[in-house]
């Protein structure tokens, strides 16, 4: 889990009235990263119920979040991290995610825009600001922010409130926003949404003029 993205859950599970049970979507870890952050911790003395389209670790419970089966207005909170990339209708999956809400209930979710392609098991979408607003549509209450380069950022977080309050402000979330605000700070070869330090520019120029030398020694023998 990157770590503005743990931040943000970490300081979500905080601020927000979250009451049980807490409902998390995508809660299978990839492979290889079952010892990371688990969102599960966060969450001490609520109900959980970690939720994911496959049986593994984490899961207690086999959902689509298209067709989610708990009642209406039968859960507290939800999270979703790093999980709607993989949904293959999103906007559906979030209205489920209204409908089981109980009034006050409160959606916490986070996705990418300028990020590789990782199947876990699919990997469907890339999310603007924009669009994680147009998602959150259905909510009385909601705050977007991003993570990277303005014109293209890294990460997409977004709250959704289910009434009308309380009223959501980033000012209360003071771990994210210096994420956000600290993003390229000790990088500065700026290539816009890529940035690096001057010591990883090295690296890379080092091996890409290495193997130009070896290309251009193999041509000359031919």
């Amino acid at each position: 889990m990157r770590d503005h993205v743990a931040a943000f859950a970490r300081e979500a599970a905080t601020v927000l009235p979250l009451a049980s049970p807490v409902v998390e979507i995508g809660a299978r870890p990839a492979e290889g990263q079952e010892d990371l952050f688990d969102a599960r911790a966060l969450f001490s003395g609520l109900d959980y119920i970690g939720c994911d389209v496959q049986p593994g670790a984490r899961v207690d419970r086999i959902e689509d979040v298209q067709a989610l089966t708990f009642e209406d207005e039968s859960v507290g909170g939800i999270i979703a991290l790093d999980t709607l990339e993989h949904v293959a209708d999103p906007i559906r999956a979030v209205q489920e995610m209204w409908r089981v809400l109980r009034p006050g209930g409160v959606v916490v979710l986070t996705s990418v825009m300028f990020f590789p392609i990782h199947a876990h098991p699919w990997d469907y979408w890339r999310f603007t600001p924009e669009g994680f607003s147009l998602l959150l549509t259905p909510f009385e209450q909601q705050l977007v922010l991003a993570y990277g380069w303005p014109e293209m950022p890294e990460s997409v977080l977004g709250i959704g409130v289910k009434g009308p309050t309380p009223v959501l402000d980033v000012a209360a979330f003071p771990e994210t926003s210096a994420h956000l605000a600290r993003w390229g700070e000790d990088r500065p070869v700026d290539f816009g949404p890529i940035r690096m330090g001057v010591r990883e520019l090295w690296g890379h120029t080092l091996r890409a003029t290495s193997v130009a030398a070896r290309r251009r020694l193999g041509r000359d023998r031919v």
